[in-house]
């Protein structure tokens, strides 16, 4: 079994991000942990995650993705 942490920022919906997430195909649970940071932290926690982002979208092959799955038409429409 694998892990994905993610870190999200103070404005972002995380009720709406964590139903994505429990939708995508493989997903077995999801969990909310709440941790109070400093903005320090908080802008260099975001610099690091814009250039993972960054390198994450410049390897996705895209012939991996089943796009006849209800679950990701559901999540392309929006």
């Amino acid at each position: 079994m694998t892990q994905i942490v993610v870190t999200l920022d103070n404005n972002a919906d995380s009720n709406l991000l964590r139903r994505m997430i429990e939708n995508m195909k493989g997903v077995l649970k999801t969990s909310v942990k709440t941790e109070s940071i400093t903005n320090k932290e908080t802008e260099d926690k975001r610099t690091a995650w814009i250039q993972a982002l960054s390198q994450l979208t410049e390897s996705v092959n895209s012939s991996m993705i089943d796009l006849n799955d209800e679950r990701t038409k559901y999540i392309m429409s929006k």
